[in-house]
């Protein structure tokens, strides 16, 4: 394996991890947002389901949807990995 190929093959790894980790962390504060109906916004404010809240609802949205977008990115990445052989 060559030295440029393997730096690309190490670089799609890292994308990969990447993305898990910005899916998973994504998820987290959806999920910590549903159980305890409060979300930590901007310079730490508090947001509360109870109040009805927009910014509660909006933060867990986006959330959830970046969540999605990082695991398609992650599925990108995988690919990218699996066809690795058929590209080069």
């Amino acid at each position: 394996m060559r030295l440029r190929e393997a730096l690309h093959r190490g670089l799609a790894v890292l994308a990969l991890l990447t993305c898990l980790g910005g899916a998973a962390w994504t998820a987290w504060t959806v999920w910590r947002g549903v159980t305890t109906g409060a979300v930590s916004g901007k310079h730490g404010a508090v947001h509360l389901r109870a109040d009805g809240d927009v910014f509660y609802y909006s933060t867990l949205v986006l959330n959830a949807a970046a969540s999605f977008i990082w695991l398609a990115l992650a599925a990108f990445a995988v690919l990218v990995l699996a066809r690795w052989r058929d590209w080069t």
